[in-house]
């Protein structure tokens, strides 16, 4: 039996689509799906490829270009693509990340690389989630809406305020999951490991820190992009207020490179218990 996910005849908001990395996956994974697509970037060319793209799916599509940062013009922005493309159904909010500028440790944490890593990674997914679930609402409509969380929502070392706020981000997403719930419309988040994008690149280090992670390979945007738009689905509609780890394992624990787990050190162990 073949299983098939259809969006037809809905419309789905994507922030961060295109561009490359899990944004284009995502973007092309709702497309297929038959969704009509409304996309938020902050790079002006990404937009009309991203148009584009979708548009050779088969379905239509709409993009804006803003920064999410500012609440104003994000909720004009999300405004302006449902009037073009319907109301949405379906919410997936891509757009954070770290980088290595906002990097710190936590006894040297600047408070401005502090503030806009929650505002790039928190803040903006609030106020898409509210706009998006305040149309549903007031037209008595089903939907879903999926979060990009992080591995690092765990507690990572130097990514203190990035992981502090995709656990924000999760424990927020749970409370809207239990308020809308009864409205049927389900919030979930998806957790990525390490993923192979062209901002993250390849380099020898990170191919070997490959090896640690237990089904031994970086993770493909199509891997965040498949989980999500289940998640996004009617296969999921039993599932609210979860955060789905897409990590290749690395939550359960890592392995370096001979199979062992990285924590087990000793030489001896190694030796008799390594593949």
């Amino acid at each position: 039996m073949t299983v098939q996910i259809d969006l037809s005849g809905r419309a789905a908001l994507v922030i961060g689509g295109g561009g490359g990395g899990i944004g284009s996956a995502m973007l092309d994974a709702v497309a297929r799906a038959g969704a009509d697509v409304g996309i938020i970037t902050f790079v002006p060319e990404h937009a009309a490829t991203s148009v584009a793209h979708a548009e050779s799916l088969g379905v239509r599509a709409a993009a804006v270009v803003l920064d999410v940062t500012d609440e104003a013009t994000l909720v004009a922005g999300i405004a302006e693509l449902a009037a073009q493309l319907g109301r949405f159904r379906h919410l997936v909010n891509v757009v954070g990340g770290s980088l290595a500028d906002d990097w710190h440790r936590s006894a040297e944490y600047d408070m401005d690389a502090f503030d806009r890593l929650v505002g790039r990674n928190l803040r903006y997914a609030v106020v898409s989630c509210r706009e998006v679930a305040r149309e549903l609402l007031a037209a008595g409509e089903e939907g879903s809406i999926v979060n990009l969380s992080s591995a690092a929502a765990r507690g990572t070392p130097l990514l203190g305020a990035y992981g502090a706020a995709k656990a924000a981000l999760e424990s927020f997403g749970r409370t809207m999951a239990l308020e809308w719930a009864p409205k049927g419309i389900r919030v979930n988040a998806v957790a990525p490991g390490t993923i192979r994008t062209p901002r993250a690149g390849t380099t020898d280090m990170a191919d070997a820190a490959a090896q640690e992670i237990p089904l031994g390979r970086r993770g493909a945007p199509e891997d965040i992009a498949n989980a999500a738009l289940f998640l996004l689905s009617d296969l999921a509609s039993y599932i609210t207020g979860v955060t789905l780890a897409v990590d290749g394992g690395t939550i359960i624990g890592g392995r370096g490179g001979d199979g062992l787990p990285t924590f087990v050190t000793n030489p001896a162990v190694r030796a008799r218990f390594g593949s």
